[in-house]
């Protein structure tokens, strides 16, 4: 018999990333079309299938609310996310690894609010 540890169990609950990802490039180019500008569609496309592939099977993402919020922003910022080797570890690192992204995003949007 096959034993699916939980991660394992919660990474197949997430959607088909074929099918899911065009449509996340889509709604990226549709909500942020300044910020995404300079990709053309295949460029974009891209750079949301390493961000996804980077938070859901390095990081392990699992929860969608918080995978899909990553990845956006994530991709606006030209990588940064996946590329700070700081927020790398501490949700590498972390008992939750979902609730630690969500706690970085909140920070890291407050942020950018502020600087407007």
């Amino acid at each position: 018999m096959l034993a699916l540890t939980p991660e394992q169990h919660a990474l197949l609950k997430l959607p088909d990333p074929f099918g899911f990802l065009p449509k996340l490039a889509a709604e990226i180019r549709r909500d942020l079309p300044r910020e995404v500008s300079h990709l053309n569609d295949q460029q974009l496309l891209a750079e949301v299938q390493r961000s996804y592939d980077h938070a859901a099977f390095e990081l392990k993402l699992t929860r969608l609310p918080t995978l899909v919020k990553w990845v956006k922003f994530d991709v606006v910022s030209g990588g940064k996310l996946r590329q700070e080797p700081a927020v790398d570890l501490a949700i590498r690192n972390a008992p939750n690894p979902n609730l630690a992204a969500e706690d970085m995003l909140a920070s890291a949007i407050a942020q950018s609010y502020w600087e407007d």
